[in-house]
């Protein structure tokens, strides 16, 4: 069943379509998902497009599962690498499925069987490189990258609790430096190298900018395993 549209929607329609016709033709990343390598530049570009697409477009005919810069992930230059992080729902967004046009499903006996292929996942690149990684857990892809950037991370010493606590200050204090200087090699201790931390079960979360060198605060349990 179609829905006529009034006077007003069907000119809205149409400067949203001249606005999409007067966009340049694209050749870049694609705007939904991939799972091939894309720089983060492309990336960007594509996240870019897809948001001027999807403004001019209702919410069941957007372009979905596309890349998106995480703003509580990592972005920055670290020596001779970088890391660039992005996500992906992958997940079933059931108002796509509508029972009619302009209804959504009330209960989950409601929705129309679908056939969405279902995560939240997380991408890292390296630029540098031309490498990435994509999970749908956090920690995994920052440890891959962390094996790449920083090869040897694995068998660092877990920072004392009593220097730093739970998850406290990011700061170099002078006892964290001393402590640092004997227990950590000199190419972990550069701008943007990671730190090792036991948290105590309060959050495994690796954090980014929050090693006292810039880098990660890697959460490891008291056997060193992240």
């Amino acid at each position: 069943m179609s829905m006529a549209l009034s006077l007003s929607d069907a000119i809205d329609q149409l400067i949203a379509e001249e606005a999409i016709a007067a966009l340049p033709a694209w050749t870049g990343a694609p705007l939904g998902f991939t799972s091939c390598y894309y720089s983060s530049t492309d990336l960007d570009a594509a996240a870019e497009r897809r948001n001027k697409i999807n403004a001019t477009k209702p919410w069941t005919e957007r372009i979905r599962h596309g890349w998106t810069a995480d703003y509580c992930g990592a972005r920055s230059v670290v020596g001779a690498h970088t890391i660039t992080s992005y996500t992906a729902d992958l997940r079933c967004l059931w108002d796509y499925h509508q029972v009619e046009p302009g209804q959504r499903p009330r209960l989950l006996s409601e929705r129309i069987p679908c056939e969405c292929v279902g995560d939240y996942l997380h991408l890292i690149v390296c630029d540098t490189c031309e490498l990435h990684w994509i999970d749908s857990d956090w920690n995994v892809v920052v440890e891959a990258w962390h094996d790449h950037a920083f090869p040897g991370w694995r068998q660092l010493p877990i920072l004392p609790a009593k220097l730093r606590g739970q998850m406290g200050t990011r700061k170099m204090t002078p006892k964290l430096e001393e402590w640092l200087d004997a227990n950590y090699p000199p190419e972990f201790r550069v701008p943007g190298a990671p730190i090792l931390t036991d948290r105590g079960g309060s959050g495994t979360r690796h954090v980014p900018e929050y090693s006292p060198y810039g880098g990660f605060d890697l959460s490891v349990d008291e056997q060193g395993r992240a």
